[in-house]
């Protein structure tokens, strides 16, 4: 008679596993020397077994159901499916969500009433200012939903379209830049051409850039659509709420009542925090004033060096690390130190002279300069050379 064959079940399967690990604990024990063999020791062992067993079937049962999900599901089988699945969600309020299905669209959801309220939408972005409506695209058109119902509030009807700001939104129609407002209907149109450089058309204190269609130069119009700074910028942006405006690599600043704060002959301007407004002048010099335009360091410097000069003096001795020696020529240090600026980008750094109390004796107009003397120096690029004093000696 044949012998029946002993069924495995999940509980037999464990039990056996389980045993097996207890015994392999007993044996490293007893490598190491641990020879205990007490019925208290043996239920130490197998509890610990049992815990370490149970980690490693947790830890097995993760791996498996990551692969099974991320690599078998995900990357085998949802693609030949029609299942709608949601591979990254961006939430425009709080309960209504842009998600971008796997494939080329995605849909507009609501969360609270579990329900698509729009399918096809290829993207979804909304404004700055947090404003009720955001544009999206979809099938090559433009419109903008509500963002905290999910309706459409202006249909797509545009072929390119850009967030609303303070209440108003740039639109393409008709080949046209025009500015619509939240019911679609268009209230700015000048004729103004639409530009690749100028992505965002975004009103800023009541101000947006935009770029003059036959000059190409960029100026500042109003909510009315009226130029309030005549298009004659390279460029225009703003900054901490000032808008700061280059010509032909010269800057100025206006703040956020278009008042000229700075000029436009200055190398660069920078923001510091807080409210701190750096400014290289024309001149090579360079100031510190606050949000106010008051100043607040008049004079900055980057630098500072001392200058040595060559003297008629030889030596055979150069072990002295006080003075710079080379080819036994000895060398001293000049009464006045150099100090540098930085000019801003693109420009050269220039000089000055200044003594050792601080006092500043030239303006920094130098872009080299060079000791000569105890207290002449060479000043480039004119070859000048002047003395300690600043006066021009030849």
């Amino acid at each position: 008679m044949a012998e029946k064959k002993k069924k495995i079940s999940f509980k037999l399967f464990f039990a056996v596993l389980w045993r097996g690990v207890c015994q392999v604990f007993e044996f490293i024990a007893k490598v190491f020397g641990y020879k205990d063999q007490s019925t208290y020791a043996k239920v130490v062992w197998r509890i610990f077994a049992g815990c370490i067993t149970s980690l490693v079937a947790l830890f097995t049962g993760v791996i498996l159901y990551a692969f099974a999900t991320d690599v078998v599901y995900d990357d085998w089988i949802r693609p030949h499916t029609n299942d709608e699945y949601v591979f990254e969600e961006k939430h425009i309020s709080n309960h209504i969500v842009f998600q971008d299905l796997y494939g080329p669209t995605g849909r507009i959801y609501d969360e609270l009433q579990k329900k698509v309220l729009l399918t096809e939408v290829d993207w979804v972005v909304t404004s700055e200012d947090k404003d009720s409506l955001a544009v999206f695209s979809k099938e090559g058109k433009r419109g903008y939903v509500n963002r905290f119902t999910g309706e459409v509030a202006v249909p797509l009807s545009f072929t390119r379209a850009w967030v609303f700001s303070e209440g108003l939104a740039a639109v393409e129609k008709d080949n046209e830049l025009v500015f619509i407002d939240h019911s679609g209907n268009v209230v700015i149109d000048k004729d103004f051409d639409v530009h690749f450089n100028q992505p965002s058309y975004a009103f800023k204190n009541g101000y947006c850039v935009i770029q003059d269609a036959v000059s190409g130069k960029e100026g500042l119009i109003d909510m009315k659509g009226e130029w309030v700074l005549n298009p004659e910028y390279d460029n225009i942006y703003n900054n901490n709420g000032f808008w700061h405006v280059e010509k032909e690599r010269r800057y100025g600043l206006f703040d956020a009542k278009l008042n000229e704060m700075f000029a436009v002959t200055n190398t660069a301007i920078w923001f510091h925090e807080p409210g701190i407004i750096e400014v290289r002048a024309g001149d090579n010099t360079a100031q510190r004033y606050d949000y106010a335009g008051n100043v607040l360091v008049d004079f900055i410097i980057d630098d500072i060096e001392n200058l040595q000069y060559e003297t008629t003096d030889l030596r055979n001795d150069i072990t002295s690390s006080e003075d710079y020696s080379e080819d036994n020529k000895v060398y001293a240090v000049a009464n006045c130190q150099r100090y540098r600026v930085n000019a801003g980008y693109g420009y050269s750094d220039h000089y000055g002279l200044i003594d050792r109390n601080g006092k500043r004796i030239t303006a920094p107009l130098y872009t080299g300069i060079e000791a000569i003397a105890e207290d002449l120096y060479l000043c480039q690029p004119d070859g000048i050379i002047i003395n300690g004093q600043g006066k021009v000696i030849k």
